[in-house]
């Protein structure tokens, strides 16, 4: 049987086996304000917390002191583990807004890919990385050329899979698109999850209340139902409940 990495969120490893599988590159996609970031900020702090694995956070969008703002809204102390060396935040956002950083890790240019992926790699080899995160890949293209932007994706495939890290690669969806944005990100991966927030029933006119969902589109060499699922955010993080379902 193959090896899982469990996620930290509550009641999703269940609905994937016990857990994503091990040196697998999961999509993790959905809409503006679903959940992603803390998804994988949760994934990242377990891994260190509770597994005892490392972890790398590559964010090309929020500075690395929001995510650790954000992070320690749900108690979550990643400057702790930062210091023992089994977290890293790469920061690859100051560059892009064109402002100085005082990161320890940081990528030094914004048109370089293969000097990003092979910093990545190299910390990686460093911490003894067993998880990753990169976001986003909307942020993380350098161009706009289908084909170039292909050659990129397949790149951070490959590097990813040199880690032999289990990594989530998160990417924003405009509403009705789909579950990918730009249509090859589904390609180096081997598991697809997607965040919603799910209109509900109106109780008064144009006021409709929303819920939270989860859905595994696809997870290799997984037995898993092709439902939605509800999630909460609560004080603790994200939490599923695999007893209930959208539709």
């Amino acid at each position: 049987m193959e090896e899982r990495v469990k996620t930290g969120i509550k009641g999703l490893d269940e609905l994937i086996g016990g857990g994503l599988p091990k040196s697998s590159s999961i999509l993790l996609s959905g809409e503006a304000g679903t959940g992603k970031t803390i998804f994988s900020l949760q994934y990242i702090y377990t891994g260190a917390k509770d597994c005892g694995e490392a972890g790398i956070y590559v964010t090309f969008e929020e500075k690395p002191d929001e995510l650790r703002r954000e992070a320690s809204q749900f108690g979550w102390d990643i400057k702790k583990y930062e210091d023992l060396k089994k977290i890293v935040i790469l920061d690859a956002a100051s560059l892009r807004v064109g402002v100085p950083t005082d990161e320890s890790f940081y990528v030094k240019s914004d048109v370089d890919i293969k000097a990003l992926l092979s910093r990545l790699y190299e910390i990686a080899m460093e911490i003894n990385a067993k998880r990753i995160v990169i976001d986003s890949l909307p942020a993380f293209f350098f161009s706009d050329e289908p084909e170039k932007m292909r050659d990129d994706i397949y790149m951070m495939g490959r590097v990813l899979t040199e880690t032999k890290a289990t990594s989530i690669l998160i990417t924003e969806i405009i509403h009705g698109q789909g579950y990918s944005r730009f249509g090859y990100e589904e390609f180096i991966t081997r598991g697809v999850i997607t965040m919603h927030l799910v209109e509900g029933e109106k109780a008064m006119p144009r006021m409709a209340e929303y819920k939270r969902s989860i859905f595994i589109r696809k997870m290799r060499e997984t037995n898993h139902k092709i439902k939605q699922y509800p999630f909460s955010i609560t004080e603790q993080g994200i939490v599923v409940y695999p007893q209930g379902e959208i539709y």
